[in-house]
């Protein structure tokens, strides 16, 4: 088991320190960030590791490519406390890992916050463009000590450890970049080299609103680049549709440029942001950077109707009642949670309610511990790059709070669809018939894409069986939403489309042993489940309703705009409806003037003859 338990525990607030940068004429830094930030008090350390410990970092090829040529004359080295540094040292790296000759400096500082070390010999930097540079100190770790400091500035790179003669990968990440940094002197240094990064918007956007568009810029030459100097296009789908300029002075240091585009024009689907420096200072920049971001863009879409909640359990597994609190705690804060629990064969005792579609489940969303969970397949609940997360907390409203907010930062806009389900059981044949229906945005494809599935899941509650708790066998434990079968597999179906609308059948044999009266059907529409495709399984729209369940038509046939009476104005909804998709204000069941289960042109002609001859 890779995780048994997970507690609350409060983020601390790091107190960063600034140091005056002393550079000269014809020196820029060289680093993960470049700014003065050093944490003092919150770092990091290595207790088990003590004694003189090596400690580095590698500089991508993208960061050397401006100071090829340049020489490493001084290493910033920042402490989060006071611990003698006796080393510095820098190896190539070549573009398959491997190592190249070390080149070493002994110094003697050791004060909390920015130590500058100046080196007796320069380092010339000339490596290939696939090469990185790895930079790194010698400190002194005791068995308490957190010297280490790090900060959150720009993209995060791993810092690596040296233990017996290897380095690896030590995984504090989260705490930021290491706090090092070279002084590098070149006369040659170009006087402007524009680098933009962090462009961001809404991911999701209405077309005719305008697009708030959002990036970080600086200027890693020596010249200077005042406000406005610089000028930007932002253009959509290679089209210019906006310029702005850098609105306070640029410098080694990243600051913001924030500016709004318009989005008249587009049609639904993915399109491409992008932004690129094209002049400074009046001269036109050759070779300019570009960084873009896809969005989606659409003129309507439907209400998000239920979220789905994924949860990988055992009746073998310690902690997973602890899960299914926090879970239920979860669907009492909010009514829009539709539960499923995906039963594994896993510790003692056996699980009843394993099953091969369950394992195969598992397997693709990368379930690696138990309890675990996804929500609306969503990367990011612990990992990025993970939809699993843990679901057991301490107190199960803690971790019904942590997944509440998780599900509110989902930018996911409104649902491509929308579902209903109707659905019969005959007690005597134990067949259950079960149709799902909807609606579909126009560019549904393009939104969604064309690969998108359908997936149903029946699942059962009262169930009644042992559950392992905290230690002790819970002989009489009661099992909600349990999966019990995927009617048309876990990878779902191909939704069968009519237009704006879709209609999907299934039957299923219900075995005597699953009580008809506790069975749910899930059903939702999702990225289709893909192996190693973990960022692109999000779930669009989902419902849940009871077996059995099912909507009598209750509409007069033809009244599409519900008025009560048959007219050219329901004519006009109706023909409104197959342009936009958009149901609002119209019944579905009386669109269908032909009875034939399709709402398409057809039931225009058939209202029009209907209101030209008096009958249907």
């Amino acid at each position: 088991m890779k995780k048994l338990l997970s507690l609350l525990t409060a983020a601390l607030l790091l107190p960063l320190v600034m140091g005056a940068q002393t550079l000269g004429p014809n020196q820029l830094l060289l680093g993960h960030y470049t700014t003065d930030s050093v944490n003092i008090g919150n770092g990091w350390g290595m207790p088990l590791l003590y004694g003189v410990r090596p400690i580095a970092t590698d500089l991508t090829g993208e960061e050397l490519a401006l100071f090829q040529g340049s020489k490493i004359v001084a290493f910033r080295v920042g402490l989060a406390q006071s611990t003698p540094v006796t080393r510095v040292f820098v190896i190539p790296v070549d573009g398959n890992g491997n190592l190249g000759a070390e080149t070493e400096w002994a110094c003697d500082v050791s004060s909390e916050g920015w130590n500058i070390v100046t080196l007796d010999a320069p380092y010339l930097i000339n490596l290939p463009p696939d090469y990185s540079l790895r930079v790194g100190f010698d400190y002194q770790q005791t068995g308490n000590n957190k010297p280490i400091s790090a900060v959150k500035v720009g993209t995060i790179y791993p810092s690596l450890v040296n233990r017996n003669g290897s380095w690896i990968n030590y995984g504090v990440n989260t705490y930021g970049n290491l706090s090092l940094q070279c002084i590098c002197e070149n006369e040659n240094f170009p006087p402007y080299a524009i680098r933009i990064r962090n462009l961001q918007t809404n991911p999701i956007l209405i077309i005719g609103n305008q697009m708030p568009v959002k990036f970080q810029v600086c200027n890693l030459g020596v010249g200077q680049v005042d406000a406005g100097q610089c000028t930007f296009n932002i253009l959509i789908d290679g089209e210019v549709v906006g310029t702005t300029t850098n609105p306070t002075a640029l410098t080694a240091n990243y600051s913001d440029v924030e500016c709004t585009v318009p989005t008249d024009g587009l049609t639904g689907g993915e399109h491409t942001l992008a932004v690129t420096a094209v002049t400074v200072n009046g001269e036109v920049i050759e070779s300019p950077m570009t960084i873009t971001f896809t969005v989606k863009a659409y003129e309507f879409g439907f209400p998000r109707q239920m979220r789905l909640v994924e949860q990988f359990t055992s009746t073998g597994c310690t902690w997973c009642p602890t899960g299914s609190r926090a879970l239920k705690a979860l669907c009492d804060m909010r009514g829009d949670i539709a539960w499923v629990g995906v039963h594994v064969l896993f510790g003692s005792p056996t699980d009843p309610f394993a099953t091969a579609q369950n394992d195969s489940i598992e397997d693709y969303e990368h379930c690696t511990g138990y309890p675990e969970g996804s929500f609306d397949r969503a990367p990011g609940i612990e990992e990025p790059g993970e939809v699993c997360g843990v679901l057991s907390y301490s107190s199960a409203t803690s971790g019904a709070q942590i997944f509440n907010s998780f599900l509110e930062s989902l930018d996911d806009g409104p649902a491509w669809a929308s579902i209903d389900i109707n659905s019969t059981f005959d007690s005597q044949t134990r067949k259950a018939e079960i149709t799902i229906s909807g609606g579909l945005v126009p560019d549904f494809d393009e939104l969604m894409g064309t690969d998108a599935r359908l997936t149903v899941y029946i699942t059962e509650d009262d169930l009644v069986a042992s559950q392992l708790d905290q230690g002790a066998i819970i002989n009489d434990y009661v099992h909600n939403n349990v999966l019990r079968v995927a009617p048309g597999g876990v990878k779902g179906v191909k939704i069968k489309k009519n237009g704006n609308t879709y209609k999907n059948e299934f039957t299923v044999n219900i075995p005597t042993s699953w009580n008809a009266d506790k069975l749910n059907i899930v059903a939702f529409i999702s990225r289709p489940l893909r192996a190693n495709a973990l960022t692109d399984l999000r779930v669009n729209q989902t419902y849940k309703r009871k077996l059995g369940e099912y909507d009598e038509p209750t509409a007069e046939r033809g009244d599409v705009n519900m008025d009560g009476t048959v007219n050219i104005a329901d004519v006009t909804s109706l023909i409104d409806y197959l342009l936009t998709g958009n149901t609002a204000g119209i019944d579905a069941g009386a669109a269908d003037c032909n009875l034939d289960s399709i709402i398409n042109i057809a039931d225009v002609t058939s209202i029009v003859d209907y209101l030209l001859r008096g009958y249907w």
